[in-house]
Order: C-alpha cells, then sequence, then structure tokens
C-alpha cells in the first residue's frame, strides 16, 4: 500500500500521528492500530477522513473518504512504538504495513512506496532543494524530455494536418562567422518543421566568410522558403534581424539564433496556440487530432479564425540548452505564463519568440541600442503597447551553449546585462512608474527594482494575537524602531487571552507606541473574522496583514511591497519571510499543491536562489501568505474580505484567488525580507478537533476554485508551468 505520515507530535502521556494511505486493491479497507514495546494494542483513538487531494491524484475521486487518518495513543518518552496498517478484503487481511516510531525520530516524514508515482508528470525538478541543476538532475530531465517529445506518428499527423488559421511565419536568423555545422543543424531544424507555412530568412553579415557563404546560397538553391539577405557588413544583431525582417513576407516573425535548434513540431505548437487547439506538452497527441481538417473547411473557417486572434502580438515556449555537440539536453526553464513583474527582473520569455510581423514592424523593429538584450527590451514595448502574450508550455527550443553566448553564463556577455537593466528603465518611464532597475542578487541580467514612491498613504497593520507578549513586542518594535516607513497604524486584535500579563502589556503598549490600539475579539479563534473585524476598524488607506510572530528584517520592507500595492492593477503583495534559521518560510503560493496550495520554496537555504533563480525574484504568483499581506483597503473590500468559514487554514488562497478574480495580480516581493517562526502562537493541526476542521477548510478551497477538476474549468496554476509536479514544488520537501 501507499502511505505518508505527515505530522507527529509528543504530549503528556500521548503521541499523536497523522497523514495518509491508499490500499493498492479495489474494494479494500484499512484499519489502523499502534504496538507497544511489548506487542500489545495501545487502541488508539481513529479519526478517518476525506484527503480530496490524494482522492484526486490516485482516484480522481477527491471525496474518497478513506485516505486520511489521524491517530492519538498513550505514550511515554523515548518509547519505540509500532504504527500498523491492515489491508482487509471483507474478513480477509490481504495486506500490512509496520512502521516503528520514537519522539527520537520525529522527523521522519518518509513516504512509503509508489509515493513517486504520483507526480502529474514523471519528473519533478523541485523534489530537491537544488540552486542549480545537478548531472542527476539533468540525467533526469533528458530522460523525460525523449520520452515527452514529439514521436514519429505524432509528427507524421501534424504533417498532414490542416489548420483553419495557417499564417506564413518567417524565421528571422542573422548569421555572423556561424560555424558551417551549427549553421547546417540551425537550417534543417526550421526547415524540417512539420508546420511547413515558413520561410527562413538569413540575414549574411559576414561575406568575408565563403564556406558560409556557400552553405548558405546550396540552402537557398534547394528550398524555395529559404529567403537570403546578404549584409556588406556586420551591422550587430538588432539591425542585423531587422534586415532580415524587411525581406520577411510573413505574418509572424519568429526571433532565432544562428546556432540553436528548433523541435520539429515548434511551429506547429505555436499556430495550434493561434488557432485555440493543444499546447500543453500533455495536449499534443489530442490537440494534432482536432487540428486536422479538410482544405476546403480550412479556407471556409481561416477568414473567421484570424479574425479572432488580432490581439496575440506574441508567443512564447519553454526551452532547454544543448551542449556544442548538440548530443544532450540539460538545465531546462520551464516557465510560467506571462508576468509583466517577473519581467521587470529578467527576461524569462526569452526564446522562441514569435512576434506579429504588424506589431514588429509598428515598434520599428529591434534597437541597436540594446544588442544583447534586444528581444528583453522588444518584450517590454510589446507589453507596454498593450500586446497579448501567450506562452505555449513545451520544450521547443535548444539554446547552444558555447563559451561566446549567453547560455552559457550571463558572465559570457557583461554588455547584455547592462543593456538588459537600461530597458527595463525605459519600460518604467513609459509606464510613468518611478522606479529604475538594479543589479539583483543573482549574477547576470537578474535585476530589482528600485521605486521612489509618491507619498507614503497610511498603513493600518492588523495583528491578531493571543497571550505570547514577548513575540508581540518582538513584533512590534520592528515595525516602530526598524522599519522606515513611518506612517503607521496599528491595531492588535485580542483573543482569548488568559495572562494577567498580556491586558498589562496592551495597556503599556498603547502608551509607548504611537497610533496603536487594541480591539478585543470575542469567541473562538477565527483568522478571517479576526481580520475582517480590524480592517472595518482600521482608518489607513492600506491594510497589512501581519501575524504576531513576524518580525521585519529589512527596514524598507513596506517601502518595497508599497511600490506593488499602490499599483492600480496590483492586489496582494507578499513578503519573503524566513524562518528564524534563516531558510525560507514563504516565497509565493503554488495552488494547486498536494490538491489544496503550499508555499514555494519553503525550507531553501537563504542564500539560494531556487530554480531559475526564482526564490529571489520579485514576481506574480497566484497567492500569498496573510502571515504578511499588504493590500489596498478597496480592494480588501472590493473582494469581500476573508472567508469567515475558513477559520484557519487557506483562507489567505482563497482571498487572493477572489482578488485574482477581480483582475489584479497578486505579487511576490524577494526584497522585503521579515523573520517568521510559524504556527508558534496558535500551534499546528495538533488535536483530532483541528485535523478535521483542516481537511474541511481545504476541502471546501479545493472544491470553490475547482482545484481538483477535470476539464476547462480546472484551475491550474498561471505562475507556475504545466510540466513540473504539483505534488512537489520547487524546492518543497527534500
Amino acid at each position: 500500500m501507499r502511505y505518508y505520515l505527515d505530522m507527529a507530535s509528543v504530549k503528556a502521556g500521548h503521541m499523536d500521528l497523522a497523514g495518509w494511505a491508499a490500499p493498492d486493491r479495489e474494494g479494500t479497507k484499512l484499519s489502523y492500530d499502534v504496538l507497544g514495546p511489548d506487542g500489545q494494542s495501545r487502541s488508539p483513538e481513529v479519526i478517518v477522513t476525506t484527503r480530496p487531494d490524494l482522492g484526486y491524484t490516485l482516484f480522481r475521486d477527491p471525496d474518497r473518504p478513506d485516505l486520511g487518518f489521524y491517530l492519538r495513543f498513550p505514550y511515554a518518552p523515548h518509547e519505540t512504538v509500532t504504527l500498523r496498517i491492515t489491508e482487509r478484503q471483507g474478513d480477509t487481511e490481504v495486506g500490512r504495513l509496520e512502521k516503528k516510531v520514537s519522539d527520537l525520530s520525529l522527523s521522519f516524514r518518509k513516504a512509503g512506496k509508489a509515493v513517486k508515482g504520483l507526480f502529474r508528470k514523471p519528473v519533478s525538478f523541485g523534489k530537491k532543494v537544488i540552486d542549480k541543476l545537478t548531472h542527476a538532475d539533468e540525467k533526469r530531465y533528458r530522460a523525460w524530455f525523449l520520452a515527452h517529445r514529439a514521436d514519429a506518428e505524432t509528427l507524421q499527423k501534424q504533417r498532414e494536418a490542416v489548420f483553419p488559421y495557417a499564417p506564413l511565419i518567417s524565421v528571422l536568423v542573422p548569421l555572423y562567422r556561424t560555424p558551417v555545422r551549427y549553421f547546417r543543424e540551425m537550417a534543417d531544424s526550421v526547415l524540417g518543421q512539420t508546420y511547413k507555412n515558413l520561410e527562413l530568412v538569413l540575414a549574411n553579415a559576414s561575406p568575408e566568410d565563403a564556406e558560409l557563404a556557400e552553405a548558405v546560397r546550396a540552402y537557398a538553391a534547394k528550398d524555395p522558403r529559404v529567403v537570403v539577405a546578404d549584409l556588406p557588413l556586420n551591422l550587430g544583431i538588432s539591425e542585423n534581424t531587422n534586415a532580415a525582417a524587411r525581406a520577411a513576407r510573413g505574418e509572424y516573425v519568429a526571433l532565432m539564433d544562428h546556432d540553436d535548434l528548433l523541435e520539429p513540431d515548434a511551429l506547429y505548437e505555436y499556430v495550434s496556440a493561434l488557432n485555440g487547439k493543444g499546447g500543453t506538452v500533455a495536449g499534443r497527441a489530442a490537440g494534432t487530432a482536432e487540428g486536422q481538417g479538410t482544405a476546403e473547411a480550412a479556407r471556409e473557417e481561416g477568414q473567421e479564425a484570424a479574425a479572432d486572434i488580432p490581439d496575440i502580438a506574441l508567443l512564447y515556449c519553454d526551452e532547454d540548452k544543448i551542449t556544442e555537440d548538440s548530443e544532450a539536453y540539460f538545465y531546462p526553464n520551464f516557465k510560467p505564463d506571462f508576468a509583466p513583474a517577473f519581467l521587470t527582473v529578467n527576461n524569462y520569455v526569452c526564446h522562441l519568440s514569435v512576434v506579429k510581423k504588424a506589431v514588429f514592424d509598428a515598434l520599428g523593429g529591434l534597437r541597436k541600442a540594446f544588442d544583447g538584450a534586444q528581444d528583453h527590451d522588444l518584450v517590454l514595448r510589446i507589453a507596454d503597447a498593450g500586446g497579448k502574450v501567450v506562452h505555449v508550455p513545451c520544450v521547443l527550443y535548444h539554446w547552444r551553449s558555447t563559451q561566446a553566448s549567453t547560455a552559457s553564463g550571463a558572465g559570457a556577455k557583461s554588455y547584455a546585462v547592462d543593456a538588459g537593466r537600461r530597458a527595463v528603465d525605459e519600460h518604467f518611464k513609459r509606464a510613468g512608474l518611478p522606479a529604475h532597475a538594479e543589479q539583483g542578487p543573482v549574477e547576470g541580467c537578474f535585476f530589482t527594482s528600485r521605486y521612489t514612491l509618491p507619498g507614503k498613504p497610511r498603513v493600518s497593520v492588523i495583528i491578531p494575537n493571543k497571550d505570547h507578549i514577548s513575540d508581540l513586542e518582538a513584533c512590534l518594535k520592528s515595525l516602530y524602531e526598524r522599519s522606515t516607513y513611518g506612517n503607521l497604524e496599528v491595531i492588535v486584535v485580542e483573543n482569548n487571552s488568559v495572562e494577567p500579563a498580556t491586558f498589562r502589556f496592551y495597556e503599556d503598549a498603547e502608551a509607548r507606541y504611537p497610533g496603536l490600539k487594541v480591539l478585543r475579539y470575542e469567541g473562538p479563534f477565527n483568522f478571517s473574522a479576526i481580520n475582517n473585524m480590524g480592517a472595518a476598524a482600521a482608518s489607513g488607506e492600506y491594510l497589512l496583514l501581519l501575524n504576531n510572530d513576524v518580525e521585519a528584517e529589512s527596514p524598507d520592507f513596506l517601502e518595497r511591497m508599497m511600490a506593488y500595492a499602490m499599483q492600480e492593477d496590483v492586489g496582494a503583495v507578499g513578503a519573503r519571510l524566513l524562518y528564524p534559521d534563516r531558510t525560507v518560510q514563504h516565497a509565493g503560493i503554488l495552488v494547486g499543491f498536494r490538491g489544496v496550495a503550499g508555499h514555494l520554496f519553503a525550507g531553501l537555504p537563504e542564500n539560494k536562489p531556487g530554480y531559475m533563480g526564482r526564490a529571489v525574484a520579485t514576481q506574480e504568483v497566484s497567492a500569498v501568505t496573510a502571515a504578511c499581506l499588504l493590500v489596498r483597503r478597496g480592494v480588501y473590500t472590493e473582494a469581500g474580505g476573508m472567508d469567515e468559514a475558513l477559520q484557519v487554514a487557506f483562507n489567505d488562497v482563497d482571498f487572493c484567488l477572489k482578488v485574482r478574480e477581480k483582475g489584479y495580480r497578486n505579487i511576490y516581493v524577494a526584497e522585503a525580507v521579515l523573520i517568521h517562526a510559524e504556527s508558534k502562537s496558535r500551534g499546528v493541526e495538533d488535536t483530532p478537533e483541528k485535523f478535521r476542521r483542516f481537511a474541511q477548510e481545504a476541502a471546501r478551497v479545493s472544491t470553490r476554485w475547482h482545484i481538483l477538476k477535470n476539464g476547462p474549468e480546472r484551475f491550474e496554476d498561471p505562475y507556475y508551468n504545466p510540466n513540473l509536479s504539483y505534488l512537489e514544488c520547487f524546492g518543497l520537501g527534500d
């Protein structure tokens, strides 16, 4: 059977165990027992619950009621007891699992057999906390890629397919001292596309290279789709590409480097996306079948299809690197959907950019002043002009890693870093944002944005509290003495404190800290209701929801967060939260993780940038934690505040998804750093009642947002990637 131990805790006289288990056979039932060192049953209290995440993943039945378990049993310090899970078919035992547990090994969190088979895809690059992919990870990636690239049968179906809208795509390639072997491989990868309505436009800026010139002439003579624009001298990558664009006849232009490679179905997948079909790895076969049709039907539908897509200005795909000898694929970049804030950090769009020719021409093509980051500049200008950007989440482009290319490391072309910074600065200027780009924490083209706030509107900080006055004092001290923002109102919402010292502290704090007041929330703990009460009493234009066990580390954390919260299209803004041991507690939330949601990069050392640098990159996310969440008061009200039926768990996820539904972007600000001793005040899910409530709240959020639902309504986190596992993510777990 498959199993996982999620939690174990020891309190006076008893131990609690929680986890899940799934039978191997249809129609069987599981029972649970705990045996003491003498082999006798401890007669545990047993609660069996619904686990919608596992129900969906294992059985496509999120309402299956028998997968989660919670056990409480008598326990003496340092005992070793045995968890026994028995699988029965009627009265017959058909399977048994036994696991030894003690308080000396409570960090076990080990999965049982076959858990690795639960990944939505056969590989999860977040399964280990990684800075850079290791050799083993690269080997796993190669195996995954070869298993998921389009096979011969699929490619043949693509060649026979007829699209209603089949635009001519001009692949623009500026050549300059290109090794002939690389040129031939590049040209073959373009001309060998399953989508045939293309032209390869070559701008050769090295006429002195006789061998290359001869190879170019040979390809032009062999295939009429090859167009050659000979240049008398090298004008730089931007002007060379612009020369190719002037010779192009296509409705779309694809920007390709002279030594890189395309997958044979690359342009097919792009045109499929233009026609509203396929686009994901899992959908390739289905998209191929749907894309087939007769030429007559295609002609009839062509006008209508073309009219549906005039606003699609740019398409891009996932990519990887390829070695100089073209033998090995490595370092995949599985990208999010279009994320404007992340685009100011670096050009994650990169390859393969396919741009509507009319848009390319209207913007004046590439700009020579930004050589080295000319594509980053172009994507920013397209976004600023309001063009629609579409992500095709398939690995379709192989970026050759040579000693002279930026694929081998940003240091290979340091001028590209400066050009990228200037491109971001120009974007800010066009957008009217008082900001400029600075070098970020990752070497190369990774930037951080420094904003000059037009003012400092009042921020109302809402802090729920029950006793734990030492934590609250540290939190308040960091706000009043370390934070540089200043214009604060602090509302401490008191809930069920029992220690007399707590109330004496409140009186003292109200006297010492200007703008601080204490409200009383009567009734059982309800995080949503407490914050809603605080929001209703707040006078600030902005609300900062803050846990009492959070301390500001960055003096300017609030300025950093306000820079985004003050933008009209931004909703919830979160911060980078670290555990006291300096590992990551929060760097944004992935919706869909283990069936509901979870924190990205949890447990990653603070000095590690994470997968593709995203742990330290300010960017769009679907949700952020309410342990430190900044939002405009108007947005909070518009979204209806927090759902008070979600008393403890996932209320922040639900709130952020309501904010997204209203059309706002949610932002994780990596430069705003705070320390969070997570759940220190309220504790973890360590009682039967808490465990039951947690499962109910998880099911409520999962159902409301269709997280586990099949079909078009299913929620897929746009800022993750469908090629990555939703059971493990970017450093979650180890």
